[in-house]
């Protein structure tokens, strides 16, 4: 243990140091609150903002990331040929089967949606039902009733309301439509528009934008009932045409109905934090970086639709809680303000993922059979782990092998599924930890192998001064380490006395100078006395 020291201190030598104290502890990803079994925790909430063109016409879209993604309000487009199939599923689909004069493309609106124009007069547009919203008038649903009630002699309606705005300005003339009338005393003539159908719209006279708005005679607490979508095509201006042909649709996909957008999201356990990345693109949305902390139990599912588990569907030691990586990851120490510490690595635990370890093991459509056919392929699938401290890497890094086939024995051959303890004291002290992933199966766009692997029980040392002499020499405590209670030795007015762990958290308030904290786990922790002239910090130990 003596030369421990020796070898901490030489490396700390730039701290003003009488003795050292080190506190061994771990981040377990327990502290991060998951909703339930088989969750995961990445991000999920966001919402990307923005804008396509057609013609001289701009429309905004709104798509938020919250419960898997959701067009959550403007506008879409789509070339979606569905008359048939009821329901929300069907969001895209215009109840005329195409655009106007069978072309390909048209917009979907939700309610309250708004084109800016930079012409300065309109003729009109094209308009037209939903697929979604024809078939709920025309059936009823569960949320909509059938139009004209079971008798047909209801006095059903939905109606588009078009206003013109001039500079910012409401003006007072606006349109009215109606997508279904069911007021007639003929209910012969009660109808749902399904073919395209021109409105007129010279009556607006100059203007810079048109807002939409629906209403309907079917409605509750919450609002309408009758699902708020309508279709556009052709808007006519004095210049020209936005036929939505302009617009490209994302590859295999019949509508675009999100932007594009990078979301990140911090978790923090122990005294490391771990940053994720969720990617929202115009073809889909996915985990593009980072971790996910999770405690998914599924073992047995194979393939990428099961990105979230452990091979063994645990955490180490039968925990609850471990986080999964994508690809070359990191992670970092976390500073707290007024701590004069380092961390120093002791041991994490690694598994694979359920995904990689299926695909070693059987191979699939991107990698291969770690052994291939003859079992005799020298296959390896390794994370090399390095620390970083103030920008200066380590010499030293630690090889962890989660696959290996390079045996002349072949069984001896190996796909990690449980969790493997792996040293990591010659990282020594680090403020970053780097996992960097290779395998012997790559192809010309990089590694076949799928690029995840989990950890858990990350171990540290936390290494601080303690007797060192104070930032603010007014401010003493004793006893210095303490068992029970602490006095604070502050001669001047303060207002409260806070009591900080290593994680930042207030632990502990008092408005005395004698504290009680015998409650407190053993550990250090930071006196942070608010005074008149600012904050004053001093550390002491529980033991």
């Amino acid at each position: 243990m003596k030369n421990k020291f020796i070898k901490i201190a030489s490396v700390l030598s730039f701290a003003a140091l009488f003795s050292l104290n080190v506190q061994a502890q771990t981040a377990t990803f327990e502290d991060i609150q998951l909703q339930g079994t088989n969750s995961v925790k990445i991000p999920n909430t966001g919402t990307v903002t923005s804008n396509f063109t057609s013609g001289s016409c701009t429309f905004s879209n709104s798509y938020t990331i919250s419960f898997g993604g959701y067009w959550n309000s403007g506008w879409a487009y789509s070339k979606v040929n569905d008359t048939t199939t009821a329901g929300f599923t069907n969001l895209y689909g215009s109840y005329a089967n195409k655009g106007f004069n069978n072309s390909n493309n048209y917009a979907v609106s939700q309610n309250e949606t708004f084109i800016k124009i930079n012409q300065n007069t309109l003729t009109g547009l094209y308009v037209t039902n939903t697929t979604y919203a024809a078939l709920s008038m025309k059936n009823g649903d569960a949320f909509a009733k059938k139009f004209g009630g079971t008798n047909g002699n209801d006095s059903d309606w939905f109606k588009l309301t078009i206003n013109a705005y001039q500079n910012g300005n409401l003006k007072t003339e606006k349109v009215e439509f109606y997508l279904a009338d069911y007021r007639f005393n003929d209910n012969l003539q009660d109808y749902i528009v399904k073919d395209w159908t021109f409105v007129n719209l010279t009556s607006l006279g100059g203007l810079d934008s048109l807002k939409f708005t629906l209403t309907s005679s079917d409605t509750n607490q919450f609002g309408l009932k009758t699902p708020a979508f309508f279709c556009v095509d052709h808007i006519i201006t004095n210049a020209d045409t936005a036929t939505f042909e302009n617009l490209n649709l994302p590859f295999g996909q019949d509508y675009w109905n999100r932007g594009s957008k990078v979301f990140t999201e911090e978790y923090r356990s122990g005294g490391i934090k771990l940053l994720s990345e969720f990617t929202v693109s115009p073809s889909y949305n996915y985990w593009s970086s980072g971790y996910a902390i999770s405690n998914s139990s599924d073992s047995t599912t194979e393939g990428f639709t099961n990105l979230y588990s452990s091979a063994n569907g645990k955490g180490a030691l039968n925990s609850k809680n471990y986080a999964v990586s994508k690809g070359n990851s990191f992670f970092k120490t976390i500073v707290l303000s007024g701590l004069d510490a380092d961390l120093e690595a002791k041991g994490i635990w690694i598994n694979n993922g359920t995904y990689p370890y299926f695909s070693m093991l059987k191979g699939d459509g991107f990698g291969k059979k770690f052994g291939g056919q003859s079992g005799n392929d020298s296959d390896f699938f390794r994370v090399i782990i390095k620390s970083k401290r103030r920008a200066i890497m380590n010499k030293d890094s630690v090889v962890f092998y989660l696959a290996d086939f390079r045996n002349t024995d072949n069984s001896k051959d190996y796909i990690i599924k449980d969790w493997a303890y792996v040293d990591l004291s010659k990282l020594g002290v680090f403020d970053t930890i780097f996992f960097k992933l290779e395998s012997s199966d790559v192809g010309q766009f990089g590694m076949n192998t799928p690029s995840f692997f989990c950890i858990d029980n990350f171990e540290y040392n936390v290494i601080t001064s303690v007797n060192e002499v104070a930032k603010n020499n007014a401010v003493k405590i004793y006893p210095n380490p303490s068992t029970e209670n602490i006095y604070v030795n502050y001669e001047s007015d303060f207002s409260v006395i806070n009591i900080i762990n290593l994680q930042g958290k207030n632990v502990l308030q008092s408005k005395n100078k004698n504290i009680d904290i015998s409650g407190l786990e053993n550990g250090i922790y930071i006196a942070q006395i608010m005074t008149e002239n600012g904050v004053l910090n001093s550390k002491f130990v529980k033991q």
